[in-house]
């Protein structure tokens, strides 16, 4: 069984506590382990960084992305493993996981090439009648924070912690990098192409290991500077709470409504939302967790729906837990009359497709996110209670509003209280070089390219006076 270290001030660590094991969900055996770090190792480890942040700080931008193009080069050649490893530690599809990979690699480019555009400003004082021309001039730039925490999911290891990893160090911070027991192992095996690629010792720390162990020692050290995180809303609040002020980038949970109005194409809603649903076994943020149906379509949606999923095969959930999760949601709304329209069947974490209609909202499934393979169905009359319905989540991340009506798209995606709605598509994070986030429950503040390098730095201001 392969085993991986963490990765402090370019050694190779064993954990204080041992090792973690990782079941593949494939067969649910064990596919590696990672080492299990103590208090004492993270705050090393973090300590360690903030010391490489007092000489990468002032590294040129020339050099950053010089190491980022050999890191891209590596990594380009060393793909394919890379995919077989996600397939097998996530459970993703060989396709996903391939195509997870690259979308990383391609975003590192993305961030090189939106640093070309990321500038200063320069302020003269001569607005002030006080002052004469050139007599005061201000240059306006961006600075470094310090050491960034980095905490990835176990759905997207990889790309969802390039898009922190990836701005924080071009614009010259430091990362501790927490990754989720499961997608760490293939984690470490990404990043060490950076080491190889000339990054200096320090500059990008990795510490794996229980999140009760770990996670407020990470959280509540003084030398870090910003938190960047992807998880759970209950994670995400947790930070809120023990953060001390320190700045947040926080993407959590969403439930993605697709509405579905009397002006949609059907074939087009039908098509977005079941993929949108299902892709991934539903365990994504974006995932389209609830429909919305206009009472005119909503039969003929629903009939068609039921079609499509009888087609699916789905990859396993991520553990037993994860799918007991969402049994325990589609029990509890066909307790309270919801129609069971595709009945799921549950062995262990492997879980087929349901489909339940005639959804209310006091239902659990209504609000609460499944992450997981149940398409739930609802229908509405009129705008206003289709707003009342959709606003009353307590999500934000995005929506799906799916109309021939131009008008109608615009009005909704003006109404709907999301950070991103989708006009007749399913949601989705992308292109890369658009802002994402949420609002509510669902994270703050957006992020991309440029706006990940804003967040991730301070102002700083110089005034030159003649």
């Amino acid at each position: 069984m392969e085993n991986q270290d963490l990765i402090v001030n370019g050694q190779n660590l064993s954990g204080d506590n041992g090792t973690i094991e990782i079941k593949s969900p494939w067969d649910l055996q064990t596919f590696a382990s990672v080492a299990s770090a103590s208090k004492a190792q993270v705050e090393d480890a973090v300590s360690n960084s903030d010391e490489a942040f007092h000489t990468w700080r002032y590294s040129s931008l020339s050099e950053r992305v010089e190491i980022f193009n050999n890191a891209i080069k590596s990594l380009r050649e060393d793909s394919d493993r890379l995919a077989q490893l996600l397939h097998k530690e996530i459970g993703k599809f060989e396709d996903d996981a391939r195509s997870e990979i690259n979308r990383s690699i391609d975003y590192m480019e993305l961030m090189i090439s939106a640093l070309k555009h990321w500038k200063g400003t320069v302020y003269y004082g001569d607005l002030d009648p006080k002052f004469p021309r050139n007599k005061k001039t201000g240059i306006y730039s961006r600075v470094p924070l310090g050491v960034v925490l980095a905490i990835s999911p176990f759905n997207y290891p990889i790309n969802l912690s390039i898009t922190k990893i990836a701005p924080a160090l071009l614009s010259g911070n430091t990362v501790v990098l927490k990754p989720s027991t499961q997608g760490a192992y293939t984690s470490y095996e990404f990043y060490k192409h950076f080491a190889k690629a000339g990054l200096p010792k320090g500059v990008l720390n990795i510490v794996s290991g229980s999140s009760k162990e770990i996670g407020d020692p990470l959280l509540t050290h003084p030398l870090v500077k910003l938190i960047a995180f992807t998880g759970s809303t209950e994670v995400g609040n947790h930070i809120r709470k023990v953060s001390l002020g320190v700045p947040l980038l926080l993407e959590l949970g969403g439930k993605d409504i697709g509405v579905v109005t009397k002006h949609a194409d059907l074939d087009l809603a039908v098509k977005e939302i079941v993929k949108g649903a299902f892709s991934y076994c539903g365990q994504r943020c974006t995932a389209q967790k609830l429909a919305l149906v206009h009472s005119s379509k909503y039969e003929e949606f629903t009939r068609r729906v039921v079609e499509e999923v009888q087609k699916l095969e789905l990859n396993p959930m991520i553990d037993e837990p994860s799918a007991s999760f969402v049994m325990e949601l589609f029990n509890d709304a066909t307790s309270k009359g919801a129609e069971v329209k595709v009945s799921p069947n549950h062995d262990s974490n492997k879980l087929s497709p349901a489909v339940v209609s005639e959804v209310k909202p006091e239902m659990r499934v209504f609000y609460e996110e499944q992450f997981g393979p149940l398409m739930p169905i609802g229908k509405y009359e009129t705008e206003e209670e289709l707003l009342k319905l959709v606003n009353g989540s307590p999500y934000g991340l995005q929506a799906s509003v799916y109309t021939k009506d131009i008008d109608q798209a615009f009005r909704l995606a003006d109404k709907i209280e999301v950070g991103t709605v989708q006009i007749n598509a399913k949601p989705d994070r992308g292109p890369d070089n658009f802002p994402f986030g949420g609002v509510k429950d669902s994270g703050q503040l957006m992020q991309g390219t440029i706006e990940t390098l804003d967040l991730m730095t301070r102002g700083k201001m110089v005034v030159v006076n003649t």
